[in-house]
């Protein structure tokens, strides 16, 4: 793909993209990588229209009108091409992620600006994550993220969010794909996970060729020194050190964003081009992002009123 093999440096990937225009035949290659397709009607000819900041590719049989960013997550935005490539390319690292303060500071934007630039990353990733299933031999556990003063053995208090951490097995028996899910406390009974929960993560995330499922669904039976708790301990330092913690409002995107580097690791994909390409895809990321922001407004509204 034009561009997007591994940059080592942020300064390399600036001198791979130097301008605006720059950027374009790039994008151009992620959203039509076999050429021009009208998302309308399919036809492959366009005339291209070069009087704004992007240009705007009207089809030569229906007229309708696109860009590079239409559907993606940078639709509408006000960012450069550029700051939007080098965020990307941040957020792929394999090393630690990246924060809103941090983005803000490299690529030079407002603090707000970074943090929903981040957000429409991670919420692509989890789009993508969720079409995803897990395959062969499947095996997890029941895990919390939180604490509490209030610490019980037995009774799970509002500060612990119960979630799945499970895997895949490849049939050499290495862990392969990994998924941290969510739990909703109407599958627990305390701290222990509810068959409901277990049948409930399988339908959502597991495929149906399967050959084998087993989820930990007490927490005492589950191995703190297994290959698998030591991932999520990382996830939960990553989440600590980089973030100094998260709320459960937006906990599953931040844990779709670490499964989602660590699966790029065992397949040894390279992780920016694909993750670029999930940012320039019709996924759904954008419209989702609008949702959860337009609803956030409104309980916003909601709660100043009363």
């Amino acid at each position: 793909m034009i561009g997007w093999t591994n940059a080592g440096t942020l300064e390399e990937l600036a001198g791979r993209f130097p301008t605006e225009d720059s950027c374009i035949p790039a994008l151009f290659a992620l959203k039509w990588p076999h050429g021009y397709r009208c998302p309308n009607c399919r036809h492959t000819r366009a005339y291209v229209i070069r009087t704004r900041r992007l240009p705007l590719y009207e089809c030569s049989a229906c007229q309708h009108q696109t860009s590079l960013t239409a559907g993606t997550i940078m639709e509408g935005s006000r960012t450069s091409l550029r700051k939007w490539i080098a965020a990307i390319w941040l957020v792929s690292r394999r090393d630690e992620g990246i924060n809103a303060v941090k983005l803000s500071s490299i690529i030079e934007v407002t603090y707000k600006t970074a943090w929903a630039m981040l957000h429409k990353i991670r919420t692509a990733i989890s789009c993508v994550d969720e079409q995803e299933q897990l395959e062969h031999n499947v095996h997890g556990f029941i895990a919390y993220y939180g604490s509490s003063r209030q610490y019980s053995c037995f009774e799970l208090t509002a500060q612990e969010h119960p979630l799945i951490v499970a895997a895949s097995l490849a049939p050499d028996g290495q862990e392969q794909e990994y998924k941290m899910k969510l739990v909703n406390r109407q599958h627990m009974s305390g701290k222990l996970l509810l068959p409901s929960g277990c049948d409930d993560f399988i339908e959502q995330h597991v495929s149906a060729l399967t050959a084998a499922i087993s989820i930990i669904r007490q927490r005492f039976r589950v191995k703190h020194n297994s290959p698998l708790y030591t991932v999520f301990r990382r996830a939960k330092r990553w989440l600590c050190d980089t973030f100094r913690g998260i709320s459960g409002k937006y906990l599953q995107h931040y844990l779709d964003e670490f499964c989602y580097r660590e699966n790029a690791i065992a397949r040894h994909a390279a992780e920016w081009g694909h993750l670029a390409e999930i940012c320039c895809a019709r996924n759904g990321a954008r419209e989702r992002y609008l949702r959860r922001a337009s609803s956030l407004r409104g309980r916003s509204r909601y709660t100043a009123a009363a």
